[in-house]
């Protein structure tokens, strides 16, 4: 009996680096798309914390003493500009006044947009969410 050779079909290296382009043209852009998602999410999550630092330093501001809601805004807008955030709206609730009773609940609410304070243009969470938000209640002292 001859012995037998068998020859395994003749790959060459072009064709392995046409698929090695393809894989990579198909794969690609779905990378690129989880990437700057996770960016644009990170950033989302980055406003929301500086969002709720200023609305906890403007119900600090308004449940102390002696203080009003015009400078419980304005500690606010101080937080929101030291952070470099544009397009804040800023509501406080009850009116904060001299004669505002111990014990009684302030609400500090601070919302911006997504897409102006954003170092991307938003494509896939801003498109979904466009203000990102923060409230923080306190008891006035």
């Amino acid at each position: 009996m001859a012995a037998v050779s068998r020859q395994l079909p003749y790959r060459s290296v072009s064709s392995r680096k046409g698929t090695a382009t393809v894989e990579l043209a198909v794969c690609l852009p779905l990378l690129v798309i989880i990437a700057l998602g996770s960016i644009e999410a990170t950033n989302a999550i980055f406003l929301k914390e500086h969002l709720t630092s200023a609305a906890y330093e403007g119900a600090r501001k308004a449940t102390t003493i002696g203080q009003t809601s015009t400078t419980a805004t304005t500690a606010v807008q101080a937080v929101l500009t030291q952070f470099g955030i544009a397009g804040g709206t800023i509501t406080v609730t009850p009116a904060v006044g001299t004669a505002t009773t111990a014990g009684t609940q302030v609400t500090v609410s601070v919302a911006a947009p997504l897409g102006s304070n954003s170092c991307l243009q938003p494509f896939i969470i801003g498109k979904a969410i466009s203000n990102v938000g923060a409230t923080v209640v306190m008891d006035h002292q």
